[in-house]
């Protein structure tokens, strides 16, 4: 009886972030059910939705639409698998892309706490340890709010997690299933979004390589003991490559078919994804960037998370493990780091790195309150986490939400569109970059002519209608922008602007100028 009351209260912290995580992801999911999916990075959560609402219109599932750079309208980044089960229920219940999209964005969420939970257990059979983990996972105001977006995270995440389990689990039953589903799970997890499972493929190679030294493994009696572990590893990397070179060459012979998508094939965009060495020699990145914005996403703060940190490399108990998770953590702002510099939410890749710091920190703090005979310090610090949650997550987070849902220069637009103008029309626009915020709130396909498009694509479309796709133009936007920054390219622009608005009238709405064809 002694032991069970003794292991209840070791508990109690790990227990007290679950449920109040629960409470805090309910309260952000509700609060997001009735808007758009603008409340942050609304360029990149409404590109998601887009796809999935093209999908429920009886557009193709594998070559998904993403209508926003003209004709043929298909641009395809990500295995759609995300987009296919959110598609799948939108088609079976009725409800929104976004909401559809929030909802399996939410499920995978959870799953990957559970995830979080299993693995440590795989690791180590300990339910105090575990718990505490995944409640400091559950706990994270950023994994909160963005495992209940409009995107695909959450599942990368979560096949991520599952790869590791199976390779944990596979230390100690080497079985063919588990290194199946190791293979399986790494593939899922890299086509759904590569950058995320980088995270998940750095640590694996990080703990193999502490075990081949902790345990000497480069012996050959280990080696035979482990083959089929480091067979599994290796055919899960083979597997990852082959799928991911396969799915990106498919993509961009489809981004290849139109001017604009010419430019943000997978090569086009190398650079913008890597970033340069100077970014990553530049002081100014990691303390600018990587800690000042990002090191707060596991408990709000980023000054408390260092201290959680510095907490965890001086324990040592947990010191090897602290250091093996700050590693993973930090691999992929070295690898994407300009991916990591320009957008908040591609930190849902390793952030789960970061929050299992702080886990062991706490677990370590249950396990010392517990000898000392004073439980209540390591409930305490529970407590502290669900605060530092509520200030710096549910609180910023709903008022942030809130102010999203007030009209705006794109929505009032959109509306104007979507209740003037066919279906079936297209709509050309300046000024708005590549952004899906504009097709998706005004339920149309685009031809988003952003600053960066190249001379030979201005070209094109001021001397032809091709990227229409042979549709009726719906619309024309032209807000303040840079496309026409030589005067070749201002004549082209203003060559596309007369072809398509002749014999419209136009109206301003907050600095921008609409017309819309009879």
């Amino acid at each position: 009886m002694n032991q069970d009351v003794n292991l209840d209260r070791k508990l109690l912290p790990g227990r007290i972030l679950l449920w109040f995580s629960a409470i805090a992801l309910l309260i952000l999911f509700g609060y997001s059910w009735s808007m758009p999916p603008v409340d942050a990075s609304g360029f990149r959560q409404t590109q998601t939705a887009l796809s999935i609402d093209w999908m429920v219109r009886g557009g193709p599932w594998l070559d998904y639409l993403t209508p926003v750079l003209g004709a043929p309208w298909s641009i395809p980044f990500e295995f759609p698998l995300y987009q296919w089960l959110a598609a799948l229920l939108s088609s079976a219940t009725g409800i929104s892309a976004d909401n559809s999209g929030r909802l399996v964005s939410t499920v995978f969420h959870v799953g990957c706490v559970w995830m979080v939970y299993r693995t440590l257990l795989a690791i180590r059979p300990d339910r105090v340890l575990a718990l505490c983990v995944a409640g400091a996972f559950a706990v994270s105001p950023y994994a909160q709010f963005w495992g209940r977006s409009v995107m695909m995270e959450s599942t990368a995440v979560f096949f991520g997690l599952v790869f590791i389990w199976a390779l944990a689990n596979l230390r100690n039953r080497p079985t063919a299933w588990l290194g199946l589903l190791a293979v399986v799970a790494a593939v899922l997890s890299a086509l759904v979004k590569v950058t995320t499972f980088f995270g998940f493929a750095a640590f694996v190679a990080l703990a193999f390589a502490w075990l081949a030294v902790r345990e000497h493994g480069w012996r050959p009696q280990w080696l035979l003991g482990h083959w089929k572990l480091l067979a599994w590893g290796m055919l899960s990397a083979l597997a990852v490559l082959v799928a991911i070179t396969l799915w990106l060459h498919h993509a961009d012979a489809l981004k290849a078919q139109s001017p604009l998508g010419q430019q943000v094939t997978s090569e086009a965009l190398s650079s913008w994804n890597y970033g340069t060495l100077q970014q990553r020699l530049d002081p100014a990145t990691w303390w600018g960037t990587v800690f000042k914005k990002r090191f707060s996403g596991a408990v709000g703060s980023n000054w408390i998370f260092l201290v959680f940190l510095i907490a965890g490399l001086c324990i040592g108990r947990i010191r090897t493990a602290v250091a093996l998770l700050l590693l993973a953590y930090l691999a992929p702002f070295l690898v994407f780091t300009n991916l990591h510099i320009a957008h908040p939410y591609y930190q849902a890749a390793n952030i789960v790195f970061a929050t299992s710091i702080v886990g062991l920190v706490l677990w370590s703090a249950v396990l010392r309150a517990d000898a000392i005979g004073k439980p209540r310090r390591a409930v305490a610090l529970a407590v502290l986490l669900c605060m530092l949650s509520t200030g710096f997550g549910l609180a910023h987070y709903l008022k942030n939400m809130k102010e999203a849902r007030e009209p705006t220069t794109v929505s009032q637009i959109a509306a104007l569109i979507r209740s003037s103008t066919p279906e079936n029309g297209v709509i050309v626009a300046f000024g708005q970059d590549w952004s899906s915020e504009l097709p998706y709130l005004a339920g149309r396909r685009a031809l988003m002519i952003p600053d960066w498009a190249s001379d030979q694509a201005l070209q094109s479309f001021a001397g032809a209608n091709a990227a229409l796709g042979g549709l009726p133009l719906a619309a024309v936007v032209d807000c303040p922008n840079q496309v026409g920054s030589t005067p070749e390219r201002a004549a082209w622009q203003a060559q596309i602007l007369a072809r398509h608005t002749a014999g419209s009238r136009s109206q301003a709405i907050d600095g921008c100028q609409v017309w819309l064809r009879p």
